[in-house]
């Protein structure tokens, strides 16, 4: 799986599907999905995104990014 995040600060794409807690993380399955999104939003969009894989490293530092705990984090798939 893989998010796509600021560049400037880690925070990933999210999508608001709920009144409390953090947002929801949107996900692609594939490294290639993820990278045809950004591109298919143009050279500003590439240059300030990146992609990164959700591992327990990757997910950390997202949630770091958010100000909350790894496990306060929900993964939802794009498009939902």
């Amino acid at each position: 799986m893989f998010a796509i995040v600021y560049k400037e600060d880690s925070v990933p794409m999210c999508a608001r599907l709920k009144a409390e807690g953090p947002d929801s993380v949107v996900f692609w399955p594939t490294e290639e999905g993820a990278r045809g999104f950004l591109s298919g939003k143009g050279d500003d969009f590439v240059a300030a995104y990146d992609v990164v894989k959700i591992d327990d490293d990757g997910l950390h530092r997202m949630a770091q990014a958010m100000g909350c705990r790894d496990e306060e984090i929900e993964l939802v798939p794009f498009p939902n």
